[in-house]
């Protein structure tokens, strides 16, 4: 009985002692062996288990786009590259994967490109992550209240100066808490997705309604409003309609 429970004991040790070496970094590296071992499914799925827990690194995105792509799912293929585009604006890899992968969109039709002001704007919110920009809030923020406060204490040229520096950080205080308004929006808006497969969209949010066009698998769209069970869509060229919400994976 002893001899049976200790090997009980040492079984269940053991099983704890593998399932704890299956580390994240561990798991990746395996799901790129799958890869480069052509078994492009599995790699997909082993790199999107890791995306459903939680890990969001742009390569992780970046390399699902891949296994997808390949495995010939092209919403998903499209929805990872998107999603590492939101962390990595300006990843060329990204991109030029992002463009063939739409190549194979039925119906695809580019966005039109930001004008250099919204382009300076997206790069100025990656100058920090959105805890920094908060973090920067705050620090500038007392370092403002501290400097007002020394200017009731330091007479003539010094209070001068203090004030100078007090216009500074009020200015960068407001600066911080823009962008870090922005960020947060941006983090928290969900309000675009791909088409998961071909479907047909409706003229309202009924299943007897007419039909009106179709779209294709990986198309993105923005939804502006949306039922229980129906979301209205937009495309880029300005065509709308409504579709099952389920067929949209929103980013």
């Amino acid at each position: 009985m002893l001899k049976s429970i200790l090997f009980a004991l040492v079984m269940l040790f053991t099983g704890f002692t593998t399932i704890s070496a299956q580390t994240p970094q561990k798991r990746f590296e395996e799901a790129n062996n799958l890869f480069n071992q052509s078994k492009f499914t599995e790699a997909a799925r082993t790199y999107q288990q890791l995306i459903d827990e939680g890990y969001h690194q742009t390569s992780l995105y970046f390399n699902a786009g891949n296994a997808w792509y390949k495995a010939g799912k092209t919403g998903m293929a499209v929805y990872n590259y998107e999603k590492a585009l939101q962390q990595s604006p300006n990843n060329q890899s990204v991109k030029h994967n992002l463009d063939i992968a739409n190549q194979k969109v039925d119906g695809f039709v580019g966005e039109l490109p930001l004008v250099f002001f919204q382009q300076w704007w997206q790069n100025l919110r990656l100058l920090h992550t959105p805890n920094g920009w908060a973090t920067g809030v705050i620090i500038f923020f007392w370092l403002f209240i501290a400097g007002v406060a020394l200017t009731r204490f330091l007479p003539g040229r010094s209070s001068t100066y203090i004030a100078i520096a007090n216009y500074v950080t009020a200015v960068l205080t407001l600066l911080y808490l823009s962008v870090a308004i922005s960020t947060y929006l941006s983090a928290n808006d969900h309000s675009t997705g791909v088409i998961m497969a071909q479907h047909k969209v409706k003229s309202a949010p009924d299943e007897t309604s007419r039909d009106i066009f179709e779209v294709g698998e990986g198309v993105k769209v923005h939804v502006t409003d949306a039922t229980n069970e129906y979301c209205k869509i937009e495309l880029a060229d300005g065509k709308s309609g409504w579709i099952s919400c389920a067929a949209i994976k929103r980013l």
